[in-house]
């Protein structure tokens, strides 16, 4: 391209102005610009990808930890469990509904977008699927035996999803499944062999247990597979119908409507929570030989003699502390030098010897105090707290991957996630990893891989025919154009027909889509 411009003498000069060099400028900054929006439209999903992995992968896992602290000693104790852990969610959750606004006649608590009826029918599938759960290990089973009969899960939710809520899965997304629950059992399996525990039907306490209550617990656990298949159908037909970011709402609903369901049950929590209270002492439980040679009369005599003492050394610092350099003058000005030099050593050997005591009193008392504390709580009070908070984490994370996905993927995840907490128990314990755990493990992340690819090849599978569709319509609606037969109005109205058959046709792969299902 040419330019005319003037010089200094007023002559006109043309100018050649090459724009090679403009437009890869142009092409390089409108590709960072793609980048960048790429970046920044990703980075919210990979953040919630992120905090949902933590809260499922680390509350779920030390949520296991503490419960089989508690269960080993008293396997009866699942009622008691399961009602700390709803009291601390709804503690945790309710906050955020709180208005003053609302009134007094609705409880100062803000109007649900999902009715009270529907979060009442998906309540008590929470609560029975929860205290059935629970409930397994008072007839023995032991917590691998739970761990493996659970991992059923995914098959039971493909059925029910299948049956019930008109899904359909491809052969890729069956086999993961089927592979994915044999990884798990072969896992565990291959744990208790390598650690010299043939698992059995019962925990181990009792070998001649009839064999009617091994086919109790058998049938409690399998009876809450299914209504927790039930449930997640019921779930993903609430969020089609509502919206999938009310997930809160679930976690606070699902919790406290299910505390009255406790009621019958006072007799017996109060009689677990009575046992709770008399087991021995954390510090007993974590080092019995340290918690008995000091008896709690030692320690206290302990802390309160370093207490006093801490004062008093307190009160001999402060007088001390009243020896300024300008008061040294003075006496200095008055007395030998010997004797000045003298004072000035001691009164320098006190307040070092102040400040040693002061520093090591200091010190003690906290850690006695500790040492009292660990000495006074009972240890199955403890693991009852920490398996209470754990298990919110865990639930939150839960709650906020079923508002983005499927249920049978949040029983892909979570089924991941045992096996993780068995990789972990045997680090933690140091214990060897069996070539068969490996082997699990492996069948275990390549099911979850295929799982995620079978879904992607669907979804690709679908917008690929949605968009054949809308080029046949459009060829179809350009040849009638052409021929005088229909116009553009024509065309617009069969498009608008084209994608809604395009979304009905996706709706396996979108399950928290906007569509009107009676719930």
């Amino acid at each position: 391209m040419t330019g005319q411009v003037a010089n200094e003498k007023g002559d006109e000069v043309v100018i050649m102005h090459d724009h090679a060099d403009d437009h890869e400028t142009e092409n390089e900054n409108n590709a960072k610009s793609v980048t960048a929006g790429i970046l920044l439209a990703s980075l919210p999903k990979w953040l919630d990808a992120t905090v949902v992995g933590f809260l499922i992968f680390g509350g779920c896992c030390g949520n296991v930890f503490a419960l089989e602290a508690i269960i080993k000693d008293e396997p009866a104790a699942g009622p008691l469990i399961t009602f700390v852990q709803f009291v601390t969610v709804s503690l945790f959750t309710i906050p955020s509904f709180l208005s003053w606004s609302a009134g007094a006649s609705s409880l100062f608590m803000k109007a649900p977008v999902i009715p009270l009826r529907s979060w009442s029918i998906y309540t008590l599938f929470f609560v029975t699927v929860n205290l059935l759960n629970n409930w397994a290990f008072a007839y023995r089973i032991s917590v691998p035996l739970h761990i493996i009969l659970r991992s059923g899960g995914p098959v039971a939710s493909m059925i029910i999803g299948y049956l019930y809520n008109g899904r359909r899965y491809s052969r890729m997304q069956i086999f993961s499944v089927m592979l994915l629950t044999l990884g798990v059992v072969a896992a565990a399996l291959a744990d208790a062999k390598a650690q010299g525990k043939a698992i059995s039907l019962s925990s181990g306490e009792e070998e001649g247990k009839s064999t009617l209550t091994f086919v109790t617990g058998f049938t409690i656990l399998a009876l809450a597979m299914l209504l927790s298949a039930f449930q997640g159908v019921y779930a993903d037909r609430l969020y089609a119908t509502h919206g999938n970011t009310h997930w809160r709402e679930a976690l606070l609903y699902s919790h406290m409507l299910s505390l009255p369901f406790f009621l019958p049950t006072y007799t017996q929590l109060s009689s677990q929570f009575r046992a709770f209270m008399s087991s021995p002492s954390i510090l007993a439980d974590l080092h019995p030989a340290a918690a008995g040679s000091l008896p709690q009369e030692v320690i206290m005599n302990d802390a309160v003699q370093n207490a006093t003492m801490s004062v008093s050394r307190h009160i001999a610092a402060s007088l001390s502390s009243g020896v300024t350099p300008s008061s040294m003058a003075v006496v200095a000005a008055a007395t030998p030098s010997a004797l000045t030099e003298h004072s000035s050593n001691l009164l320098a050997q006190s307040g070092n010897s102040f400040s040693s005591i002061l520093s090591a009193s200091t010190e003690s008392v906290p850690r006695d105090m500790i040492t009292i504390i660990l000495n006074k709580t009972p240890s199955k009070i403890f693991y009852l707290v920490i398996n209470a908070l754990t298990q919110y984490i865990c639930i939150r994370g839960v709650y906020l991957l079923a508002a983005k996905s499927s249920s049978l993927t949040v029983t892909i995840v979570l089924n991941i996630r045992k096996l993780v907490s068995l990789l972990l128990s045997i680090y933690i314990f140091g214990n060897s990893l069996a070539s068969g755990v490996l082997i699990g493990a492996g069948f275990v992340f390549l099911g979850g891989a295929l799982y995620g690819v079978g879904s992607a090849r669907a979804k690709s599978k679908k917008m690929n025919s949605a968009a054949a569709n809308t080029e046949l319509h459009y060829r179809h609606n350009n040849d009638d154009t052409k021929g005088g037969k229909r116009g553009v109005p024509s065309f617009f109205s069969a498009a608008k027909n084209n994608l809604s058959s395009s979304s009905l046709s996706m709706r396996e792969t979108s399950p928290t889509r906007k569509r009107k299902v009676k719930v």
